[in-house]
């Protein structure tokens, strides 16, 4: 089969919770900065989680990975995808297959039976919107590079990589193989940095991957600071274009900044009211890469990436339902 896209990144399901500035301060303390992403002990994950719930919180639960928010994303704007990863086979595993197939994504996963769970990651909302994620990644830390499936790669447009899996070593071969072999059948590579903490931690890493072939980087703005070592958009872009031929960088409310092959250019937000971030950068990349999907350029995918963004951090949790979707894309292509 012939896909417009396919991925490979971590399987998680999220816990989200409401959170107050208490406990983001109590957060604070323990060494889990707000609005980042923390990689925790799944001990540790269930200890945080049984500390909001005796607090009255309620959760909610969705699949989610940052790398599976943004292929539903894009599948569920037409495009069509295939996702790569590896779930356990208990409660949260069955959950998120069900949902890939749910979502029209292809996927030749198996449950696997093991003791080490399926991931998880607790998301906490606070009052501003922002999200701050604990990550325990559970089986997601046992990816090799069996998980690689060449024959999806080669009858795909694009792969899509998370940087979040970089943070393993096993993690990084898989990545390895998987841009060789993208590489080898001409698939194009989009990456996302994904968080200021993998790029500050595993830079080298993610250089060394980028070398072999990449044709498109996600980022945000303190992940591009990182990467770049600067603070000056010009030395940014600069720095940038020794290691891929184009960049987008997003600056949440203020939309994003970004070049190709052509010419640099700004698109500008979308002015909203917004009640959780969680899910936004995602979006963002799936609309990015249906819009490439659908042969529009950089730039004005990033304007759907932006709007659909923009609709997104106007509701709870990192998805929406498919009619809105689907209402999202009618809206922006008629516009």
């Amino acid at each position: 089969m012939k896909y417009d896209l396919c991925c490979l990144g971590s399987a998680l399901v999220d816990i989200t919770f409401q959170i107050d500035d208490d406990f983001v301060e109590a957060n604070e303390e323990r060494g889990i900065a707000k609005g980042g992403m923390t990689l925790i002990e799944k001990d540790d994950q269930i200890n945080l989680i049984q500390e909001l719930m005796d607090l009255g919180k309620s959760p909610d639960r969705a699949c989610g990975g940052s790398a599976t928010n943004s292929v539903v994303a894009a599948s569920l704007f037409g495009s069509s995808c295939h996702m790569s990863c590896i779930v356990s086979d208990d409660d949260n595993g069955r959950f998120y297959l069900e949902d890939l197939s749910s979502n029209g994504i292809g996927h030749t996963t198996e449950l696997i039976d093991s003791e080490i769970p399926s991931g998880q990651c607790l998301v906490m909302i606070s009052d501003d919107a922002e999200r701050t994620m604990c990550t325990n990644l559970g089986i997601n830390s046992n990816i090799s590079t069996s998980n690689v499936d060449q024959e999806v790669i080669k009858n795909s447009d694009y792969i899509f990589l998370e940087g979040y899996l970089v943070a393993s070593p096993e993690g990084y071969d898989t990545f390895k193989e998987a841009i060789t072999q993208a590489k080898k059948h001409n698939t194009k590579v989009a990456l996302s940095l994904s968080d200021a903490f993998i790029v500050k931690s595993f830079k080298k890493e993610l250089e060394e991957l980028i070398e072999i072939n990449c044709d498109l980087i996600f980022c945000n703005e303190s992940e591009a600071q990182e990467f770049a070592g600067s603070v000056i958009e010009k030395e940014i872009f600069s720095y940038f274009k020794n290691y891929t031929r184009n960049l987008i960088i997003t600056k949440g409310s203020d939309g994003c900044i970004g070049y190709d092959e052509n010419y640099e250019f700004s698109v500008s937000g979308q002015e909203v009211k917004a009640i959780d971030t969680n899910g936004a950068g995602d979006m963002f990349a799936g609309a990015v890469l249906n819009g490439l999907n659908n042969q529009k350029n950089l730039e004005e995918s990033s304007k759907f990436g932006c709007y659909a963004a923009s609709k997104i951090v106007q509701k709870n949790g990192p998805r929406l339902s498919k009619k809105e979707y689907e209402e999202i894309k009618r809206t922006f292509t008629s516009n």
